[in-house]
C-alpha cells in the first residue's frame, strides 16, 4: 500500500510540474534591455570614452503600446583621468506611430556640471536639459529616417548676452538610411547637423559657428549566436567635423 501511495504522489507531482511549466506568463506593459558599450557617444559627442553600462526601462500607457514612459540610465565602469565618473540618469514621455514619433527626454548628467542636485530645476545652474525629440521613418521602398531635437532648458545650453541669461536652443537633425539590410551583416549611414535658434554657437559644435555638420558615420550590426542565446552587436565609426574628432564604438545587447 505504502509503495502505491509514493507511485499516487509522484505521479500528482509530476502532472502539477507539467502544468506549471506549460503555463504561460501575462504580457507586462514593463519592460528593460540593458547594453553593455565600448564608450558613449550622442549627438556627435563624446559622453565618456570608458566603458559603459546602460539600462532602458519603459512602461505602455495605452494598450497598443503607441504611448510610452521610463527611464534611460547609464553609468561608466571606471574614472576618467580627472577621477571623476560618468553616471545619467533620463526620464521620458514618448508617443510614437507609423513611423513618427514625438517625445520629451529630462536628461540628467551629472559629470562636469555646475550643480549635481538632481531636484535643481534653476535656468541658470541646473544639470537637467530637456530635449524635444521628433523623428520619421518613411515606408519600406524608402526607408529614410529624418530627426530633430531642440534643447528646450538647461544651464549647459544657456549664454549670457549682457549679463541677462538665454537659451540658445540647441537643435539637431539627422539623416540616416540603411545601406544594407536583411543580411547577416547590416550597415546604416548616417549625417547629423547642430545649429542655434537662439545665438551664434551650439551645444554639438567647436563653439565657432551657427551651423556645423557635427555626426557622420556608419554603424555596422549583427547577431551573434552563442549557443541557443543571440546577441545583437554593433560596431560604430563616427566623426564629428566640427570639433575634428572621430571615434570607434563597440555595443552588445545583452538581454
Amino acid at each position: 500500500m505504502k509503495n502505491i501511495f509514493m507511485l499516487l504522489l509522484v505521479a500528482v507531482l509530476s502532472v502539477q510540474f507539467t502544468l506549471a511549466q506549460e503555463t504561460e506568463l501575462k504580457d507586462s506593459p514593463i519592460d528593460f534591455s540593458v547594453d553593455l558599450k565600448s564608450n558613449h557617444l550622442w549627438r556627435g559627442l563624446v559622453i565618456t570614452d570608458k566603458p559603459m553600462v546602460a539600462v532602458f526601462t519603459s512602461v505602455k500607457l495605452n494598450e497598443e503600446g503607441s504611448f510610452t514612459t521610463g527611464f534611460w540610465g547609464g553609468m561608466s565602469l571606471s574614472n576618467e583621468s580627472d577621477g571623476t565618473s560618468y553616471k545619467e540618469i533620463n526620464y521620458y514621455v514618448q508617443y510614437a506611430k507609423n513611423g513618427f514619433s514625438i517625445g520629451l527626454w529630462d536628461l540628467f548628467n551629472t559629470r562636469g556640471v555646475a550643480s549635481p542636485d538632481v531636484w535643481d530645476y534653476d535656468k541658470e545652474t541646473s544639470g537637467h536639459l530637456l530635449d524635444l525629440r521628433t523623428s520619421y521613418r518613411f515606408g519600406e521602398s524608402f526607408p529614410l529616417r529624418v530627426e530633430a531635437d531642440v534643447l528646450l532648458f538647461g544651464s549647459g545650453d544657456g549664454q549670457y548676452d549682457n549679463l541677462e541669461f538665454e537659451k540658445r536652443y540647441s537643435t539637431y537633425v539627422e539623416l540616416s538610411y540603411p545601406l544594407v539590410r536583411d543580411a547577416k551583416v547590416n550597415l546604416n549611414g548616417f549625417v547629423g547637423a547642430g545649429f542655434s535658434l537662439n545665438g551664434d554657437t551650439h551645444l554639438y559644435g567647436d563653439g565657432q559657428e551657427n551651423f556645423d555638420l557635427v555626426n557622420v558615420g556608419l554603424t555596422a550590426s549583427k547577431k551573434v549566436k552563442l549557443g541557443n542565446y543571440t546577441l545583437p552587436v554593433s560596431a560604430t565609426t563616427l566623426w564629428n567635423p566640427s570639433l575634428k574628432i572621430a571615434r570607434v564604438q563597440f555595443a552588445a545587447t545583452l538581454f
